[in-house]
């Protein structure tokens, strides 16, 4: 009897260990593939958040004059961009950038498609209607906002966007110092990294400068089907 009670508790024994285990297996397997897919989307220029940031209310105004709100980023994934329509380079460059990614994106089957967004830091010299003919040029279906600076800020901030203006004399200083400085004429500092938020209205991803077309499809196909 003793024999056969010794034997069911190595058993139950070997039982124990065999599924902790299975299970140590699993989670190291979970852990390296992981591992593949935060460096996969580090290699494409995106970092993911384990815990993405909910957005807080703000209040924009898109280009037909509608008020977009954090309830309009619930349902879909959005890539958002911050701009202004007088950026001699990096803005159009991504834009245009960006546009061939959601066209790409869009003729894929089974992938979602995303909205796209950008966001005026220049809201001095950019009206509702600058901000609808320039987005325009990259695709009709793309959202143009603007605000006042201080709208525009409640909802930078919570993506890591800084902006400032800064004038061109302070930018050249080689220019001639006996030239008048229009009232207008300054650039704007501001961070040129994309954004991308999900279906709950929660930051989950940023996409790190250049942007490319055919690493921000990539890493988009990774971020939304996980």
């Amino acid at each position: 009897m003793q024999f056969f009670r010794n034997s069911k508790v190595s058993l139950a024994a070997f039982l124990v260990f065999d599924v902790l285990l299975a299970y140590w297996l699993i989670t190291l397997f979970q852990a390296r593939d992981e591992v593949n897919s935060v460096n996969t989307l580090n290699l494409l220029g995106a970092i993911k958040y384990p815990d993405p940031y909910r957005l807080t209310p703000f209040h924009l105004d898109d280009q037909h004059g509608e008020p977009f709100l954090v309830d309009d980023f619930k349902g879909q994934w959005s890539l958002v961009f911050f701009g202004f329509t007088s950026c001699p380079d990096i803005c159009p460059i991504t834009m245009t950038e960006l546009a061939q990614a959601y066209r790409a994106i869009t003729e894929t089957p089974d992938l979602t498609n995303p909205q796209v967004v950008f966001i005026s830091v220049d809201p001095k010299r950019d009206s509702r209607l600058a901000v609808k003919q320039y987005v325009e040029q990259f695709n009709s279906d793309f959202i143009g906002l603007t605000g006042s600076e201080a709208d525009i800020d409640a909802l930078a901030s919570q993506l890591f966007v800084a902006f400032s203006e800064v004038d061109r004399e302070e930018m050249n200083p080689n220019k001639l110092g006996n030239e008048l400085q229009k009232s207008d004429d300054y650039m704007i500092n501001h961070n040129i990294h994309l954004s991308l938020v999900n279906p709950k209205a929660e930051l989950a991803a940023l996409i790190r400068p250049p942007v490319r077309h055919e690493s921000l499809v990539e890493a988009y196909y990774l971020l939304v089907s996980e």
